[in-house]
């Protein structure tokens, strides 16, 4: 099932949104990038105004309505110096028996980066995440990654008292017990007292005409490590196959520093260890192909830290390993 467009949303959810833009409009131009089943439309109104608008009904996706929800009190309470697109107005509603949720923001005219697969955009990214200010007021309210990850970052243990699933491929479980000591620890290095994003990849971030990086889709922001965003884009850049050299910004980039290489290495075990305990479930109504794209981040993940491990820097990956260059996974989904 593919994405709601933007004919498709109800006709007075459609109205309610064309007057809260002033006009009505005249031109929509669905994205395909992410993962969510509802509707996600660039349009321009009669008067020439240009938005971003997202809506999900319930029928479509239960849990997605709550992350609708969710993303409408962040991203109303973002300070100004977050470079995000402005919340323009969000909508809560009933029709014909199905929620629907939309929200409304700035449209940015930017691309995702990445796309040149050169790493180009790397340090750009990594600059604007580290202007993720401390979290004060009702963002200090969100939740913590701590807790939010406390549970998920236990999945090598869980993975190795049970038998590890297939999903895990055979260079990878020839080192889980170690990836499984590694990651134990790493609950505590995600704690902090920023801003964090939580789902840092390319489909999230915005690179406009100037240059510039706009964070966009903020219904998994929580608090903690200042770092852990800036790491998560990184493994995004390996999961694309980027030219580019990861554990270079690692080494010199500012929002990295005082952060030691075992912080590194163990929070990087644990997400290989999420991703792929998540791989192994079976897909969500309506995102039949996600578990895939999260045996990807959790093989990349791993080859990652094995490489980084090794002496001669050669990593372990295995013959039934994935292929770089392979779709994006999603840290946060179910």
């Amino acid at each position: 099932m593919g994405r709601t467009n933007w004919d498709e949303l109800p006709t007075t959810l459609r109205t309610r949104i064309e007057d809260a833009l002033g006009a009505p409009v005249v031109r929509s131009e669905s994205q395909a990038s992410g993962w969510s089943p509802g509707s996600a439309d660039r349009v321009v109104t009669a008067d020439g105004r240009r938005a971003f608008v997202k809506a999900l009904a319930r029928s479509r996706n239960g849990d997605g309505i709550d992350l609708h929800r969710r993303e409408a009190r962040v991203v109303g309470a973002l300070p100004a110096g977050v470079r995000s697109p402005r919340l323009v107005a969000a909508f809560d509603e009933v029709h014909h028996d199905d929620d629907w949720v939309a929200l409304v923001l700035d449209d940015v005219d930017g691309h995702h980066p990445g796309a040149d697969r050169d790493g180009r955009d790397t340090a750009a990214v990594l600059d604007a995440l580290a202007t993720l200010p401390r979290a004060t007021g009702v963002l200090a309210t969100l939740p913590r990654m701590t807790d939010e990850l406390g549970d998920e970052f236990g999945a090598w243990d869980r993975m190795l008292a049970t038998g590890l699933p297939g999903v895990v491929p055979s260079a990878v479980a020839s080192a889980a017990e170690r990836l499984a000591d590694a990651a134990r620890g790493a609950v505590a290095l995600v704690d902090g007292d920023h801003l964090v994003h939580a789902d840092c990849r390319a489909d999230n971030l915005l690179v406009d005409r100037e240059g510039r990086v706009w964070i966009v889709d903020w219904p998994w922001a929580g608090v903690g490590a200042r770092w852990l965003d800036p790491l998560t884009y990184l493994l995004d850049v390996l999961v694309r196959g980027e030219d580019d050299d990861v554990d270079h910004h690692l080494r010199t980039h500012p929002v990295f520093a005082g952060v030691d290489a075992a912080a590194v290495d163990a929070v990087l075990a644990a997400l290989a260890g999420l991703f792929l305990e998540k791989a192994a479930h079976p897909a969500p109504p309506n995102m039949p192909t996600i578990r895939a794209f999260q045996r990807r981040e959790g093989v990349v993940a791993a080859e990652w830290v094995l490489r980084r491990w090794a002496p001669d820097g050669a990593g372990a990956e295995g013959d039934d390993a994935p292929r770089l260059g392979a779709p994006r996974g999603v840290p946060s989904t179910p």
